[in-house]
């Protein structure tokens, strides 16, 4: 029995080293496995992670991407550093790739990995080369066939683009998971926009510079580059990262630009502010010039143009549009209630839209560079395209407007523009108490020029007033005669056009006033041998037919009645010359017995026309003749004149 605690103390000591052993064994296991991060921990930044990574990422994007280099610096603050990464674009783009990197360099910090969003500081760039396009089938190239990407949907080839006319129709990408960015530098840069159409929209970026504090305070973000060409600066402060994350609700932005003469601002919000889209807000612009604006748009100006519009601003998709809008153009104020742009769908023209109302506006001012100063020498070009890019449906209204020597009031036009067609639905507009209603369109024709035709309604033309205007000297009939046209020509330019068209118009008259003496004259009443007649005959109605090539053309039939007889007259004219010929005469039934109803003749130039007696000719009675025949009227001229109570003593 005195053995047995020998033999337990010998396997207890036998046990103590093999324990030992395991956990000394255990222990450098630990111990190289420490040793071997701390190792691989220090080695890591000397790794070429760009292969892996770009394999990785042609997976995820389902879209070829090369990186060139990807170096990882550990710490609390992760350092990447890339190089050479390039993206390639969608089949059918015009180039290879979307993104050219050539440098980029970012710090993560290194807690925010495993519970985000992720924090990161100290971004800088350079040589960073972007390409957004849709393609001539209008696919865009910034949409990818993403997987296990959060905020990224996987876009459906072949849908064609919804018509989106509000913010509230884009949707956005998921922001949920997107990282706090605190600072960032960018230098040497560019973003190319390309439509379908083919048109470069290039914005160069020299410096971008973004900073905040924290994901809860207010972003500043800055660029200084160049639009086309053109320098551009933006000063824009942004809602933080906190709102930005919150992908349901519009985020907030105020946006100050600069180019040269032109300044604008947008204080507004976005829907998907990643894609700059869905965008509204108010929106102002300022220019004294309209130079570098117009440099923006690829455009060309012979004159300046001074600018100022406020207004609401949208941008959804393919909409853009002004709404609730005013401002100055040239001095001309002006009320903007819609200026839309849809852009076309594949192989369609853009669609544009506008709803602009003015005070005054002189047309004079924006045509030819002496418009002002000479404003009898503006004139408009016919130009009519048969594929034109874009349609526009316009509505104009201006309480006043001065075109040529011209000044207009309660003016109002309702236009459109189609492949090799111009259409004016309703022109109206008052001058000198008259009214005018027209509509016509002006269609491509050869050799540049453009095939006009237009019906015209006048009404309430008081005589003596047009009279005085014109320069005239003083009539014997007066009161206001109203007036039916239709008209047509072939012309490059609209004052060519009205001054070659053919003009097929009867003129009529319901009530009015002509002096005695020329009813007197024209019968040759021998009573005014012995008594003077005074004052003026009341007129019940007056119908007169014209008709005009080129501003050359007679009056054919004219026929006035009167309480003292009825008067038929035929006339030519040439408005070129500013001359005229007329013969007149009376209806025997109607007049004095002491009426010899002769033929008188009023000859001359507008302002100084000589009376006398016209010489009973064949071709006198050839053209009173002709008085009988109303056949050949335009079918809305001879309704017009049908109405007319003299139509029933010509018409055969």
């Amino acid at each position: 029995m005195t053995q047995q605690p020998e033999t337990v103390s010998s396997a207890k000591s036998a046990k103590r080293p093999l324990r030992f052993w395991l956990l000394c064994g255990g222990a450098g296991v630990c111990g190289v496995a420490a040793a071997s991060v701390v190792v691989g921990w220090m080695t890591v930044s000397h790794v070429n992670f760009g292969p892996f990574v770009g394999r990785r990422a042609t997976a995820m994007l389902g879209r070829d991407v090369s990186v060139e280099s990807l170096s990882v610096t550990p710490g609390r603050w992760l350092k990447l550093d890339l190089g050479g990464v390039k993206v390639a674009n969608i089949p059918g783009g015009s180039k290879p790739d979307m993104v050219d990197v050539g440098h980029l360099s970012v710090e993560i910090k290194l807690s925010t990995l495993l519970h985000g969003p992720m924090l990161v500081r100290h971004v800088t760039g350079s040589d960073i080369h972007v390409l957004v396009e849709r393609t001539p089938d209008r696919h865009p190239n910034w949409r990818f066939k993403t997987k296990d990407i959060p905020g990224e949907a996987s876009a459906k080839p072949h849908e064609p683009a919804a018509d989106i006319t509000s913010p509230d129709q884009v949707v956005p990408d998921d922001r949920s998971s997107y990282p706090t960015v605190l600072d960032v530098q960018m230098h040497n840069s560019d973003v190319t926009y390309r439509t379908a159409h083919g048109s470069e929209f290039r914005s160069t970026l020299n410096t971008i510079t973004l900073n905040t504090k924290d994901a809860s305070s207010p972003v500043s973000f800055t660029v200084d580059g160049a639009y086309n060409g053109q320098p551009v600066q933006l000063d824009a402060t942004l809602q933080p990262f906190d709102a930005l994350r919150q992908t349901h609700k519009p985020y907030g932005m105020v946006v100050k630009g600069q180019s040269g003469d032109f300044k604008f601002t947008f204080d507004g919000t976005a829907t998907d502010p990643l894609n700059a889209d869905g965008l509204s807000g108010a929106v102002t612009a300022e220019t004294p010039t309209s130079h570098p604006l117009m440099t923006i748009a690829g455009m060309d100006l012979p004159q300046d143009i001074p600018l100022h519009m406020e207004g609401q601003f949208t941008h959804a998709g393919n909409f853009w549009a002004v709404t609730q809008g005013k401002g100055v153009v040239k001095n001309n104020s002006m009320t903007i209630t819609q200026a839309s742009l849809m852009e076309g769908e594949r192989g369609k023209p853009d669609q544009v839209k506008a709803d602009v109302a003015f005070d005054q506006l002189n047309v004079n001012s924006f045509l030819g560079k002496d418009g002002a100063s000479n404003p009898s020498g503006a004139d408009m070009v016919l130009d009519v395209s048969s594929n034109p890019d874009p349609l526009i449906d316009a509505k104009l209204s201006a309480k006043g407007v001065t075109y040529n020597v011209y000044h207009f009031s309660d003016a109002s036009l309702s236009a459109s523009v189609t492949p090799g067609l111009m259409a004016v639905r309703n022109l109206s507009l008052a001058y000198l108490g008259a009214t005018l209603k027209a509509s016509g369109k002006i269609a491509a024709a050869e050799k540049g020029n453009a095939r006009v035709q237009g019906d015209v309604a006048l009404a309430k033309v008081d005589i003596d007033r047009f009279r005085r205007a014109l320069g005239f000297k003083p009539v014997p009939l007066l009161g206001q005669v109203d007036m039916q046209m239709t008209a047509s020509a072939t012309q490059h330019t609209l004052n060519a056009a009205v001054q070659k068209a053919d003009i097929a118009a009867a003129v009529a008259m319901t009530s009015g006033a002509l002096d005695k003496k020329i009813i007197q004259a024209a019968s040759a009443d021998i009573s005014m041998l012995f008594n003077k007649p005074k004052g003026a005959t009341d007129v019940s109605c007056l119908l007169g037919v014209v008709s005009s090539h080129g501003g050359v053309g007679q009056a054919l039939p004219m026929r006035i009645k009167t309480a003292d007889g009825t008067l038929s007259a035929n006339a030519r004219f040439d408005l070129n010359r500013r001359w005229f010929d007329l013969i007149f005469s009376t209806q025997g039934k109607t007049t004095g017995r002491f009426a010899l109803d002769i033929p008188v003749r009023v000859s001359g130039s507008f302002s100084n026309p000589s009376i006398s007696l016209a010489k009973w000719s064949a071709d006198g009675r050839a053209m009173l003749a002709q008085s009988e025949r109303l056949n050949t009227l335009p079918a809305g001229v001879k309704q017009f004149a049908q109405r007319n109570a003299c139509y029933r003593a010509i018409a055969p």
